[in-house]
């Protein structure tokens, strides 16, 4: 395990010496300089190296511990490591993040759509055909769990979900992967809501199994026709069951929340049909 790298830095000038600081450790860990596990220099060690102040150093490294780059441990071996950075626990903070924010539900709908549009042209165009075998036989699960006299929602979203990351997946992109899994976890509760409606349900069911099928003939206008169809029916049923202020209030994802945990099956649309 390496501990020392203080040839790799360059003495700092400027008005923002912690700033200056920052940015070259930060520079020597994403050019795997350091590697996860490693030590950093001691405080003193990188005073001297950076020609400034003990205050400048501390004031670095804790925007970096702070951004999750680095970790404080005490004792012998004390000083700060280089942290193993975990996609999963930054996608679930970017998911907490943007709830935090309490955007209304309409701002939330036109970034998840925008989203959905650069996924499925890059799945239409880039999927294999096992990917889209299996495409079409979770959209077939699908339809036959929505049709259940008594439904499974929680099964019905894990599959609903499924289907979002498989797209992804088809994209070959890792940044539509990780944009997307913080978007499913944002948008959850509508999803739930809008699938406890037996219309919609079974209406949105039907969609995915001519989304699959425009995705195998790499018919990219079909699939966004059928995509901007799942956007009309969510629209429609969460007007219907919070009204318009919905769209533009807040607290929309708190309202989306209590619905899911009452799981009320009320009717929202009526005469949806399938594109």
């Amino acid at each position: 395990m390496s501990t020392n790298h203080p040839n790799n830095f360059q003495p700092v000038t400027g008005t923002n010496k912690s700033e200056a600081i920052r940015l070259q450790i930060e520079a020597a860990i994403l050019d795997n300089i350091f590697l996860p596990g490693d030590r950093l220099p001691s405080e003193r060690e990188l005073q001297d190296v950076f020609k400034t102040s003990r205050g400048s150093v501390r004031e670095a490294l804790g925007a970096l511990k702070q951004k999750g780059l680095l970790e404080a441990r005490k004792g012998a071996r004390g000083g700060y490591y280089i942290r193993e950075m975990d996609i999963n626990d930054t996608i679930d903070q970017l998911a907490v993040m943007i709830k935090q924010q309490q955007m209304p539900l309409a701002k939330l709908l036109e970034f998840q759509y925008a989203m959905d549009q650069a996924v499925l042209a890059a799945a239409v165009t880039n999927g294999e055909g096992s990917d889209i075998d299996r495409l079409d036989a979770l959209a077939d699960e699908l339809v036959l769990l929505c049709r259940a006299e008594n439904p499974d929602y929680e099964q019905i979203s894990a599959i609903d979900k499924n289907l979002n990351l498989l797209m992804v997946k088809m994209t070959k992109n890792p940044f539509f992967e990780w944009m997307m899994r913080s978007v499913q976890l944002t948008f959850r509760s509508y999803e739930f809501v809008v699938y406890q409606t037996p219309s919609v349900r079974n209406a949105i069911a039907l969609n995915w199994k001519n989304v699959a099928l425009a995705v195998r003939e790499r018919d990219f206008q079909r699939a966004t026709r059928l995509y901007g169809h799942w956007y009309v029916l969510l629209e429609q049923c969460l007007r219907k069951q919070f009204g318009d202020t919905v769209f533009q209030h807040k607290e929309a994802q708190s309202c989306a929340s209590d619905a899911k945990n009452k799981i009320k099956n009320t009717s929202c649309v009526s005469n949806i049909r399938s594109s």
